[in-house]
């Protein structure tokens, strides 16, 4: 009986240390600004942290964006610093339609987006006689 109470809180413990141990990751996305313009350079960044708020380093993360048609861009990736911070940049092109945006960030199995809008700056000459 005793020895039975003793595995039994011997489990207990290696199973609460088990669950302890395991790390719940977020991450955060944000841009510089909320509106660009044809050409600008898009700066991205945020955080990978732990469930405590601390950052977790040198982790990589995927940047993918897509545009107001449904086009993504992917290939972008950053390495999260010794705070768990990462950025990057993307030039909108000079062709790029007006409209929402989405950057969205993967890293460790997880992903959060931001919408930014993107200016069509179309030139008007006006001839005046």
């Amino acid at each position: 009986m005793i020895l039975e109470l003793i595995v039994a809180l011997m489990l207990i413990i290696i199973l609460w240390l088990i669950a302890k141990s395991v790390i719940i990751p977020s991450i955060s996305v944000t841009t510089d600004k909320g509106s660009y313009d044809r050409s600008e350079t898009v700066a991205i960044g945020g955080v990978l942290a732990d469930q405590g708020g601390t950052g977790i380093p040198s982790k990589t993360v995927a940047i993918a964006i897509e545009d107001p048609a449904g086009q993504v861009y992917p290939g972008l990736s950053a390495v999260t610093d010794s705070d768990g911070n990462y950025t990057a940049t993307w030039e909108i092109p000079d062709d790029a339609d007006g409209g929402n945006y989405t950057v969205s960030a993967t890293a460790l199995g997880i992903s959060a987006s931001k919408t930014f809008r993107g200016v069509s700056q179309r030139i008007v000459a006006i001839l005046t006689v």
